[in-house]
């Protein structure tokens, strides 16, 4: 397995909260150290719940999945076919997650 599976940094996908950083290195108060909202695009999709008069329609951020490379870099999907951003950690974050 990559070494990213064995990294003091846990990533998860938020849906629209974007994706979060977190030190887990004392994994009974894991620590926020990034995150990243994308913004919405002319692409975006409406999400609706309910039906007929009850109905109601948002337009939001639906990140659904978060792969991290051994490299450090971040892919996250947006299932509101707002598409695909690749990120990097950066400053103190990248040290805690241990990527060179």
């Amino acid at each position: 397995m990559t070494p990213t599976y064995y990294s003091p940094g846990l990533f998860i996908a938020h849906f629209n909260a974007g994706v979060r950083a977190l030190d887990v290195r004392d994994p009974f108060n894991p620590k926020e150290i990034g995150f990243f909202i994308p913004a919405i695009t002319d692409r975006t999709d409406k999400r609706c719940v309910g039906t007929g008069a009850t109905e109601k329609c948002k337009v939001a951020i639906q990140t659904n999945n978060v792969d991290v490379d051994d490299r450090g870099y971040i892919y996250i999907a947006d299932r509101a076919n707002t598409g695909l951003h690749i990120l990097e950690l950066s400053g103190p974050a990248r040290k805690v997650a241990n990527f060179q």
